[in-house]
């Protein structure tokens, strides 16, 4: 993007819109380069929950306030999946959803368990926060779109289940909060929790949406599914990001582009047997185990997607399989840095795509990646983690997530009774960090985890009291381990391994 560098006003007063134009900026994009792709255009406004709409045939884009065409357009907000989910294949030439039925509203979950599961076409528009008082996962059925009308929608304590259907779009909303407190591992009978899990499925476009603090994964495209799109969503704070495969069979086409995975575990994504996999332009920051993992006959395109602090950001393991890794940043990573095999495929003979200069992909994903109105949590002095719901936050993990990058002042995650079993992680990014038991009696708060580092303190200037830092086992290990400078410990009682 080239161009005479503008005044800001000329393009965009929106405060939000400065800010977002600010951090473009800062990554060498100009603003006459970002205003000819419509990056910096205010968004629409949504229309109100009005019941059922008469009008038929619309994709819905429209009347949920989606950006698409007029503001925020361009190559972030488009009317068609890029990638494989907009390939013809199954006997449909892409991927509409709903598009073509009737355009309805949910604003309760009664509405919205209804409107998925039912046998016709249709374009849902969510409005504000569905909250699910008991777990549900619910059944889609095939030619839907949901999609979150302007800022703030979200679905609550549930998730979807896509099973042997096709065509299905969902777009600008949260999924969020479902997580069983104690169980990072997602080990439990109970705890299916998924975002989406689709099981042989094609055609389906997840875009702009933000998933975040489930049960299991993030997102699971298991069992055979084809013709899959990921773009322009936030992932965060979880375990299990995206995993890919539960088949032996070599099927599976996806296409992950212009996603935000931060402050995750693991599957980032984790893509087993795909018949072709590309991963472009993704930001990847703050992950503790490994970023992304080919799979036995994985054949995978990686190119020019920007990881930040990530463990083993890229490796193909298994017999069979490619990977051709290009254009790809790694900054402040460790471990595997994607040794290239064979000769993969060329996405391009599949289907146009242009792509970010890898350096500016950070910028320009945490301006529009998820959904309208963004999703970096706000500035505060104290953060409360509980097992029991009483806190901000029932995992230490997400209390982490929740602190700003570069956060401006102090912070204290000050974690109540109980025992938290979860690899912690204060990453280097976040300033001035205290983490602290709640009682002052150390024995009260014990942080432990199935396998290696309990705890990693990486930021600089971070404190850790009252607490007990152990491992489900012994082990030779660190079970705390400090990379950051001038960190100081009081009151920390370490078990079943070290310290170091």
């Amino acid at each position: 993007m080239t161009g005479p560098r503008r005044d800001v006003a000329e393009v965009a007063p929106a405060p939000e819109m400065n800010i977002r134009r600010r951090t473009l900026l800062a990554a060498g994009l100009t603003v006459s380069g970002l205003a000819a792709s419509c990056l910096l255009a205010p968004a629409a406004t949504a229309a109100g929950p009005v019941g059922l709409d008469a009008a038929v045939g619309s994709n819905g884009f429209a009347e949920a306030g989606l950006p698409v065409g007029r503001a925020l357009g361009g190559d972030v907000w488009t009317d068609a999946p890029t990638g494989f989910a907009g390939v013809a294949a199954h006997g449909r030439t892409g991927t509409a959803g709903g598009a073509g039925g009737k355009l309805v509203h949910a604003s309760t979950p009664d509405q919205l368990r209804a409107f998925a599961k039912s046998t016709e076409p249709l374009v849902v528009v969510l409005h504000g926060e569905l909250v699910f008082p008991q777990y549900e996962k619910l059944t889609v059925t095939a030619n839907k779109s949901f999609l979150g009308a302007g800022e703030g929608a979200a679905v609550v304590n549930a998730g979807f289940k896509l099973i042997n259907v096709s065509n299905v779009v969902f777009r600008n909303f949260a999924v969020r909060d479902s997580y069983i407190p104690g169980d990072f591992e997602g080990k439990r009978p109970d705890n299916d929790r998924d975002g989406i899990q689709m099981d042989t499925c094609t055609h389906v476009w997840v875009d702009h949406m933000h998933f975040t603090r489930l049960g299991d994964g993030l997102v699971d495209i298991r069992k055979d599914c084809d013709n899959v799109t990921l773009s322009w969503n936030v992932f965060s704070d979880h375990n299990k990001a995206l995993g890919e495969g539960w088949t032996s069979n070599v099927v599976t086409r996806l296409t992950m582009h212009h996603n935000w995975i931060r402050n995750t575990h693991q599957r980032n994504a984790s893509l087993d047997n795909t018949a072709a996999s590309h991963v472009y332009n993704n930001y990847l920051e703050n992950i503790s185990s490994y970023g992304m993992l080919g799979r036995n006959a994985a054949l995978l395109v990686v190119e020019g997607n920007y990881f930040r602090d990530v463990r083993n950001p890229l490796h193909h393991q298994g017999p069979g399989g490619d990977l051709v890794a290009r254009d790809n940043i790694f900054e402040q990573c460790t471990g595997n840095t994607g040794q290239e095999r064979g000769q993969s495929f060329n996405p391009a003979a599949a289907y146009n795509y242009e792509l970010t200069p890898t350096a500016a992909v950070p910028a320009l994903v945490r301006a529009f990646g998820g959904p309208l109105g963004g999703t970096e949590a706000a500035s505060r002095q104290v953060i409360m983690v509980a097992l029991d719901g009483s806190g901000d936050f029932t995992s230490i993990r997400a209390a982490v997530g929740a602190i700003p990058s570069h956060n401006p002042g102090p912070v204290t995650v000050l974690v109540q009774p109980g025992t938290y079993r979860e690899p912690a992680v204060i990453w280097g990014d976040r300033r001035n960090v205290t983490l602290a038991g709640a009682t002052g009696n150390a024995a009260d708060v014990v942080l432990t985890n199935s396998e290696g580092v309990t705890l990693l303190v990486a930021a600089n200037g971070a404190a850790v009291r009252d607490l007990t830092v152990t491992s489900d086992t012994p082990q030779d290990g660190n079970v705390l381990k400090t990379t950051g400078r001038n960190v100081s410990y009081s009151n920390v009682t370490i078990l079943n391994g070290t310290s170091g």
